[in-house]
């Protein structure tokens, strides 16, 4: 078992696909399907159910793709750790995002943060919210901007709330009319709807419009995306209605083709910084004094 092998593996599992997974790691499906077979004997279970049609994950597999995805993650922190032993001079401070808009609050608070530390140089990194937190806990992120559900199960990460979101409508006019500010999601049940992919955006277990949502994708009335811009881009088309977190879009993002309404069911979701309880980076803390301000 190798690096190589695990890495196949793991983007195997993400595509469920031994094709793309070749294209994504330059390498010839027989490849992959190589790898894929000498762990499975390595092992001695099968990883992977596959038929002329479609890909799918054993129990093993499930079961095999976390500890082999975090291996993965620590034999990728190795060569940070020690990189850093030679970057005496320059102090970076690592930030997690689930998506691009998060960025934009970032903003001011850096741009404080610049002037009182012009020696630190700061580096935002994009990923799903699993992935994040696994850094985080390994040590290879500062901090993460998130919601509070990303670390229900995590008690070694700590939580600070900057702000309180709920989730949105965003409606094209051409799909529904309305003139409320707010209304229940049983007026709109009806439509197709757009949001994302439950791994960029973690959901309450009580969370009554996730399993509306869960319904609708049974239905094949829902698109699910990876990315906020493609929601935003199907929803602005006209393909469906967008249910998102207001902090995951802006103003800006918009257009008058489009209503932003509330939803009688969302629930209250607290919104902020995720870093270590153990963490005791001055700089760590100083950044969350410049989002104070």
């Amino acid at each position: 078992m190798n690096s190589q092998e695990l890495k196949c593996f793991v983007v195997a599992a993400d595509r469920l696909n031994f094709t793309r997974a070749a294209k994504e790691l330059y390498v010839t499906p027989p490849t992959v399907t190589h790898h894929i077979q000498h762990l499975e004997e390595e092992l001695g279970v099968k990883l992977f159910i596959r038929d002329s049609k479609s890909v799918q994950l054993t129990t093993a597999g499930e079961i095999f793709y976390h500890d082999a995805h975090d291996i993965l993650l620590r034999m990728e922190a190795i060569p940070n750790r020690l990189k850093s032993l030679k970057l005496n001079e320059q102090t970076i401070l690592k930030i997690g995002c689930t998506m691009s808009q998060e960025t934009k609050c970032l903003i001011k608070a850096l741009r404080l943060f610049h002037r009182e530390n012009p020696r630190v140089s700061p580096r935002i990194y994009l990923d799903d919210y699993f992935q994040l937190v696994n850094r985080l806990v390994e040590n290879q992120l500062d901090f993460i901007l998130g919601t509070k559900i990303m670390i229900q199960d995590r008690p070694e990460c700590t939580f600070r709330k900057l702000s309180t979101s709920t989730t949105k409508a965003i409606i094209p006019k051409s799909i529904f009319q309305t003139s409320k500010e707010m209304i229940s999601f049983n007026e709109i049940q009806d439509c197709p709807f757009i949001t994302l992919r439950q791994k960029s955006i973690p959901k309450l277990k009580e969370d009554d419009l996730e399993h509306f949502l869960s319904t609708k994708v049974r239905e094949k009335n829902v698109i699910r995306q990876d990315d906020i811009e493609a929601v935003l881009a199907l929803t602005l088309s006209g393909y469906g209605i967008a249910i998102l977190p207001d902090y995951a879009f802006g103003k800006e993002d918009l257009d008058e083709s489009v209503k932003v309404v509330s939803l009688q069911e969302s629930l209250e979701i607290d919104y902020g910084i995720i870093y270590l309880k153990k963490d005791r980076n001055k700089l760590l803390k100083e950044f969350i004094e410049c989002f104070n301000k």
